[in-house]
């Protein structure tokens, strides 16, 4: 039999082995893990970006659209599948106060220094028909384009992470060469966030840049933002969408 100081020593060798033998295991389960997916990042993007946005119904904040030396500062409103509203904030005289809003049946513009209003038939709108002009938005349709070009398998760089508007984002570089109609040739930057895979900031290679300041997601948003009433006194035109 052993006596007291051999089965110590006994006991102390298995807790040693065991613990040899979790740490492998471990090792072991961070090499499969790293080495387990070899898709195109372009491909693991579109995974990672299609679920996190499959958790989104509704987004609400506000942003900064700059192209050349204008700068609008607009408001936002989306209720997935396909109601928006902007308002824009400031801006050049002849932006500012201009309001877009999106439902299932109609798409309001509205210009203030105008006066008038311009509607669009909705019902029958397809968001991959992008020559539809007026009928609907870029921003209404890019998440879903940002998805449909990381699809086609583009060259991708992950710079890394970086925060907007207060979220975490993941900063992609995607080198565009005639995959999309949505975004111009050339390098396109993204900044999409971590949780919810929308783009919180884009730079396109035409120099228009999108810049949320203040986001929020899946709030509650009152039905009647996506309904718009002309303004007593402005001319209200209403014209069909441009076939494709």
């Amino acid at each position: 039999m052993l006596n007291d100081a051999q089965a110590s020593k006994s006991g102390q060798a298995n807790d040693s082995k065991l613990r040899w033998l979790g740490l492998l295991l471990t090792l072991l389960t961070l090499f499969l893990t790293a080495c387990g997916d070899q898709r195109p990042l372009a491909e693991k993007l579109a995974s990672t970006t299609e679920q996190a946005l499959a958790k989104m119904q509704s987004v609400q904040g506000r942003m900064d659209i700059s192209t050349g030396p204008v700068t609008l500062q607009q408001k936002l409103w989306v209720q997935r599948p396909n109601f928006l509203r902007t308002e824009t904030e400031a801006g050049p005289p002849q932006f500012k106060g201009t309001i877009v809003v999106l439902n299932d049946k109609d798409g309001w513009f509205y210009n203030p220094a105008l006066r008038l209003v311009t509607v669009t038939d909705r019902s029958k709108y397809d968001p991959a028909l992008t020559a539809e002009a007026g009928t609907g938005s870029m921003l209404e349709r890019m998440p879903s384009d940002i998805l449909a070009l990381l699809r086609t398998n583009p060259a991708v760089h992950e710079v890394g992470s970086e925060e907007v508007a207060g979220r975490d984002t993941t900063h992609i570089e995607i080198v565009i060469n005639g995959q999309t109609k949505a975004f111009p040739d050339g390098l396109l930057q993204l900044w999409l966030d971590q949780e919810y895979g929308y783009p919180l900031a884009v730079t396109t290679s035409s120099g228009l840049k999108i810049r949320f300041t203040m986001v929020e997601f899946n709030p509650t948003i009152d039905p009647l933002t996506f309904i718009f009433v002309p303004p007593p006194g402005a001319l209200v035109q209403r014209v069909n969408p441009q076939a494709p």
